[in-house]
């Protein structure tokens, strides 16, 4: 684990955060299996057999499999041609794409949403702001893990505040797939969460002057700067 005032990368292996109370089988399950996912409990290759995640969870098959087919959806879990589940691999080349999807749509949807977007938005998306400031300077597993989260949420607040529907349904597999999830999983790169959230007080001050321009560059400039060096790749930048 690699730590500085405000950088840290996610530790490797780390037991997952408890489930929210009160969902769902279905979605405890996801949930479960999914914070495992990124916590590193559950390794990239790793066989995900249904009996062994309904002990692990605590729900029956019929909410495991369903879970599992949302995560294969999402990205984080590969189906194989004999129909055994398991967590996905990222691939650096793959990985790198992801980032420019993101840069790309998340610029446009904020170009679209800086038109449409009103006070009550503009309200959340400083509260995601002020929660992710409250962290604070000292950056452990839980504020990373908690950092993810409201990140996920600020990202995704911009995406709907787009008011376009395909945009939101094109980009929503790469937002589920947090970028410094990415950063450690594929990079071991550290995650400067202040810095992030600087660039997030911008985003908002350009939507606030409802600079669609503006925006787009600075959403774009956001999910660049925290994008690994294509050279690593051994290929070019687009």
């Amino acid at each position: 684990m690699h730590s500085r005032a405000g950088v840290v990368s996610q530790p490797k292996e780390q037991a997952a955060a408890p489930v929210e109370p009160g969902l769902r089988p279905a979605d405890r399950a996801y949930e479960g299996i999914r914070r495992r996912i990124l916590d590193g409990e559950l390794k990239p290759g790793q066989h995900l057999g249904e009996e062994q995640l309904t002990g692990l969870i605590g729900t029956s098959r019929t909410p495991v499999r369903e879970a599992l087919r949302r995560l294969a959806g999402e990205g984080f879990v590969i189906v194989g041609a004999n129909r055994r589940s398991y967590v996905a691999e990222f691939d650096p080349v793959e990985a790198d794409t992801v980032f420019e999807i993101r840069a790309r749509l998340e610029s446009y949807a904020a170009a679209l949403a800086a038109t449409l977007i009103g006070p009550d938005g503009i309200a959340r998306l400083e509260a995601l702001s002020d929660e992710i400031e409250a962290l604070g300077p000292r950056v452990s597993h839980d504020s990373l893990t908690r950092f993810m989260m409201l990140n996920t949420s600020f990202h995704r607040l911009i995406m709907e505040a787009s008011g376009s529907r395909q945009l939101a349904i094109a980009v929503a597999p790469a937002i589920a797939i947090p970028l410094p999830l990415l950063k450690h999983y594929v990079w071991d790169a550290p995650v400067d969460i202040a810095r992030s959230n600087l660039q997030h007080r911008e985003i908002i001050e350009a939507l606030k002057q409802r600079n669609g321009r503006w925006a787009s560059d600075c959403m774009a400039a956001h999910i660049n700067s925290t994008r690994p060096l294509a050279q690593r790749l051994g290929r070019p930048r687009r």
